[in-house]
């Protein structure tokens, strides 16, 4: 029976080894936020990663900030963070993407009281391929 326990396990291994295949439209996935609780002054950092079969991303992340209690702070856009230029575009593109949000500009609440916001991210490659929506937990910003 151990036998057969280990050969199980070998093949589940394999299994999950195998599905680290890209696609060919962009994936954004959030490996971590340096917090869920946001005081004045503070910066928010997500770390994604970025994965794309051809490597034809363009350079172009989009944004969308959404509230819960100050809809004034609520945005779309897609000049806050731009992939440089120099990145290698290559097949099977697999790297990370560090989004860094200020307080003063894109965090603090527009109305004199907290708030809850989360971030949504999406992008498209050269051939109009869009990626899923990658999406933040709640976060907590401070007046």
């Amino acid at each position: 029976m151990t036998k057969q326990f280990i050969a199980l396990l070998f093949m589940l291994f394999m299994l999950a080894c195998g599905k680290e295949t890209f696609q060919s439209k962009p994936s954004l996935t959030i490996k971590s936020i340096s917090s869920t609780l946001i005081p004045p002054g503070s910066d928010l950092l997500i770390n994604m990663r970025l994965t794309d079969k051809e490597g034809d991303f363009v350079d172009t992340i989009w944004v969308k900030k959404t509230t819960t209690r100050c809809t004034q702070s609520n945005f779309v856009d897609s000049f806050l963070y731009r992939i440089p230029a120099e990145t290698p575009r290559t097949r099977n593109f697999d790297g990370e993407v560090l989004v860094t949000f200020t307080y003063a500009i894109e965090l603090q609440p527009r109305c004199n009281r907290n708030d809850t916001a989360t971030f949504s991210f999406w992008m498209k490659d050269k051939k109009g391929n869009k990626s899923d929506t990658a999406k933040t937990q709640s976060i907590i910003i401070r007046r």
